[in-house]
């Protein structure tokens, strides 16, 4: 009941957080406050002492009006959360909660306590953990408004634990010419559906396929420049990154065994997750059995492409 109730309040938290910076109105204070966050989960995991810890974290709040200002706005709602739209059991629960929270010396403080010393963003911060402030970031990366500074985004993006694994070389292409992912408006009938996406512009076309990932939930983006790895697009799953090559072929043209084997070197090597090739045609046999050799790859064929339109995928 107690593991409820915290997991509410912490998704309540995460909320009034992401609120808060999408509320700022200028897009540069958002890229800002994301990087704040990305730089208040490397205090927040790292193995300094408690107390070196808050006061990292109070420093980074007050280094900067617009942070200090976001962070405001979150203290104002955390105290006022008995106007809040959360249950009543969990009004109930969040004092309590909060003053659960063990720091230096291995005491405690309540809510009001603690904002008289470093602030109550400091002890929310805390309280949420490196999981929850990964959530904020990626409440406010997934929110299209927010993500017109992409590159620098995913500058804070590419720092996640998730991705601890993957390569420099990857990362470097995860960087280069990103561009949203674009959900375009596709004829309902099937015949008519396939034509058109065979008469995509290619970049428009590797768009289109990033915003399943994107409708999925994951941080999501398209990348405009070619590159070595022959990437054309990058999500973020729960369990690392997933690159994924879109060919827009004819569809007599299928996509054959060397692509695959390819792109298979290329995740596996630079420690992806797992790849995606994504077609308008379809593969050869050789390619299939090439890609059933790891649970890396995934092959996407037009017939499944077709259906992603009216069955959305889960990744």
């Amino acid at each position: 009941m107690f593991e409820n109730a915290t997991n509410g309040i912490k998704a309540w938290l995460v909320g009034v957080f992401a609120s808060a910076i999408n509320r700022a109105t200028r897009p540069e204070d958002r890229v800002l406050a994301i990087r704040w966050l990305g730089q208040s989960r490397d205090v927040v995991a790292s193995d300094a002492s408690s107390i070196q810890k808050l006061k990292q974290l109070n420093a980074l709040i007050n280094s900067r009006t617009t942070i200090n200002a976001i962070t405001k706005s979150v203290s104002e709602a955390a105290s006022n959360y008995r106007k809040s739209n959360l249950p009543m059991s969990m009004k109930i629960a969040l004092p309590a909660t909060l003053a659960a929270i063990p720091f230096v010396g291995g005491h405690a403080a309540g809510i009001a306590a603690f904002g008289g010393a470093l602030g109550v963003p400091v002890l929310l911060l805390v309280f949420l953990g490196v999981a929850g402030i990964t959530s904020i970031i990626e409440a406010v990366v997934t929110d299209p408004e927010a993500r017109p500074h992409i590159a620098e985004i995913i500058d804070v993006i590419i720092e996640d634990e998730r991705l601890r694994r993957t390569s420099a070389q990857m990362k470097a292409a995860m960087k280069e010419q990103p561009v949203d992912p674009t959900h375009y408006a596709m004829p309902v009938e099937e015949m008519a559906l396939r034509q058109h996406l065979h008469g995509m512009d290619p970049c428009h076309f590797e768009q289109h396929c990033m915003s399943f990932f994107h409708r999925a939930g994951l941080e999501a983006w398209a990348t405009k420049k070619s590159n070595d790895l022959g990437a054309d697009g990058f999500a973020v799953h729960s369990d690392g990154l997933i690159v994924v090559q879109c060919k827009r072929n004819a569809a007599a043209n299928k996509v054959g065994r060397p692509t695959v084997q390819q792109f298979k070197g290329v995740v596996e090597e630079h420690n992806a997750h797992r790849g995606y090739v994504i077609t308008t045609s379809a593969f050869t046999d050789e390619a299939i059995a090439s890609a059933a050799l790891t649970s890396k790859i995934v092959l996407v064929a037009m017939d499944d492409l077709v259906r992603w339109h009216s069955e959305p995928p889960a990744f």
